[in-house]
């Protein structure tokens, strides 16, 4: 279920984006002291406000870095400036712009974009190794998914695939998880088709990826400043 590792590419900021591709950046929360200052010339004043609100700075790190690099690779796909990109949200609080889709997701030293053509949900999580997940299986899992994850102890790869999905439909966490079957590639949702794909990255974080009905190819970056 997992595949191979990915090949990470250095990313530079001169790079125009290909539109017919699925984005995927990693990103060290180490590089916001290089961003800090510039944060003030893209980001709104609602977005800084909610950025002062965290009280651990890391967290605060983190949703600076999201904000910020997705107004800036968004503008790698069109002729924008940074500072122009305002998003709109859906009802669940899914950040939108114009026609691309883009998703963020944050855990521990890493920020995670992911720009796509067609509706897109990313996660990413820390493991854990003393975490315990019994607890969570009935009611966040479906029989097939709990014989897999006591298998193998891949807890985190359905818990972010399941979120990836969710947040690729616009839902957001629901009540009824153990419904969702995220234990092949393919899995559908409201009558749309949503591949998932796996990843460990590192060797302590887990990512998975949605993209609805996708046969777009991947790639993945590693952004540095």
């Amino acid at each position: 279920m997992i595949t191979d590792s990915i090949i990470w590419e250095d990313y530079c900021s001169e790079k125009i984006l290909e539109t017919d591709r699925i984005h995927v950046f990693k990103i060290s929360i180490d590089i916001y002291e290089k961003i800090e200052k510039s944060c003030r010339e893209i980001l709104q004043e609602n977005e800084l406000q909610k950025a002062e609100k965290f009280r651990q700075h890391d967290d605060k790190r983190r949703f600076i870095i999201g904000i910020f690099f997705s107004k800036v690779l968004l503008t790698k796909l069109g002729e924008l400036d940074a500072s122009d990109v305002i998003f709109s949200f859906t009802k669940n609080n899914k950040p939108l712009f114009k026609d691309y889709h883009f998703n963020v997701s944050h855990s521990g030293n890493f920020v995670v974009i992911v720009l796509s053509p067609l509706p897109v949900g990313v996660d990413i999580e820390l493991i854990k190794a003393n975490f315990d997940f019994e607890s969570l299986l009935p009611e966040c899992f479906n029989k097939i998914e709990i014989e897999k994850i006591i298998n193998t102890t891949n807890f985190y790869t359905f818990w972010t695939r399941k979120e990836a999905l969710l947040k690729a439909t616009g839902e957001g966490l629901v009540d009824n998880l153990n419904s969702i079957d995220c234990s092949k590639e393919f899995v559908e949702r409201f009558g749309s088709i949503y591949k998932l794909k796996s990843y460990k990255v590192e060797d302590n974080y887990l990512l998975s990826l949605a993209v609805k009905n996708s046969n777009y190819h991947y790639k993945y970056w590693d952004l540095k400043v």
